[in-house]
């Protein structure tokens, strides 16, 4: 008889031996996955467009026909009077091109067509000024912008794909590399009742003009700057929300997600509703707390043994 209990001791001991030397080997071997703790938050969606810091308070300046510039009398950041000349013209040189473009002799340009000089409609100061001497002055874009306030605001352009979201009155926030804080609120006041086109190279694409108004502001945003804008078009509370890398679909098309439980991968079908800029609204499948796994393309098979690397929103 002691022979048989010092037998099954010996038994019992080697199959405890085996159990604590497997545990290990199988955390081991198991596949390191993170996590996602889902959370219930607010989401929003937002349309990104860029664009320009100018004078909120501001008036471009246009000449009627093509002109040369004889003497440029003001430069940029200048503080004018209403009426002080800007440039004079050139009014020889001016006729030339006039003949020129309508196949005309100069001398049939009546020379009392043309201005002698281009003044300031307005007082303040000359925030951009696009004339030169001796060079051609084009009736299709401002010889000069100048501003008789302080305040600014965002000129951006909105592709045609995403004006059918955009309307007057909604949230935007501002932001750019030179700016000195991260971002600046404001409001879209204005969207232009005709598009345009715009053109990168050889490439054109058709977006419309719009302004937001910027409710507060700082030295840093200098007219002329580029600055990023987003414009928010929809948002709810309360929402949970997991990133769009993280929904697999199945051969059912039924979409899913990994769960952390217990070490191991479990397969949890969802069902999604609207489609947020940072992911997929969960309306069914999920509850806050749980922890979807970030690498579900790594994932074999339901029930996988996984070893945590890590948890938490974002990037654990």
């Amino acid at each position: 008889m002691k022979k048989t209990y010092a037998l099954l001791f010996s038994l019992t001991a080697a199959a405890i031996a085996g159990i604590l030397l497997a545990k290990p080997l199988l955390q081991k071997s198991a596949l390191p996955v993170s996590v996602y703790m889902v959370e219930a938050r607010s989401a929003e969606d937002t349309v990104t467009c860029t664009g320009r810091i100018e004078a909120a308070d501001s008036e471009e300046v246009y000449v009627e026909m093509p002109c040369i510039a004889e003497d440029v009398l003001v430069k940029a950041g200048e503080t004018i009077k209403k009426g002080d000349p800007l440039f004079t013209v050139d009014v020889n040189a001016t006729r030339e091109v006039i003949a020129a473009s309508a196949g005309i002799s100069p001398s049939l340009v009546p020379e009392q067509q043309i201005v002698k000089s281009v003044t300031a409609p307005i007082a303040g100061m000359v925030r951009a000024l696009n004339v030169a001497e001796g060079e051609t002055i084009s009736t299709d874009s401002p010889c000069a912008v100048i501003s008789s306030g302080d305040t600014v605001q965002v000129k951006v352009t909105i592709h045609e794909s995403k004006l059918k979201d955009i309307a007057v009155g909604q949230a935007a926030t501002v932001s750019g590399t030179a700016f000195r804080e991260a971002e600046y609120a404001g409001t879209l006041t204005y969207i232009s009742p005709s598009a345009r086109q715009q053109y990168s190279g050889t490439n054109s694409e058709t977006v419309v003009d719009a302004v937001i108004t910027l409710s507060e502001w700082d030295d840093s945003l200098k007219p002329g700057l580029s600055a990023k804008s987003k414009i928010q078009i929809g948002s709810v509370e309360d929402c949970l929300v997991i990133p769009y890398e993280y929904v697999l679909q199945d051969e059912r098309n039924q979409e899913y997600v990994f769960l952390y439980k217990n070490g191991r991968a479990v397969k949890q079908v969802i069902q999604t509703g609207r489609e947020w800029n940072d992911g997929f609204e969960v309306t069914q499948g999920l509850s806050a707390g749980d922890r979807v796994i970030q690498n579900p393309s790594d994932i074999v098979k339901d029930g996988e043994m996984v070893s945590l690397a890590g948890e938490g929103n974002g990037d654990a």
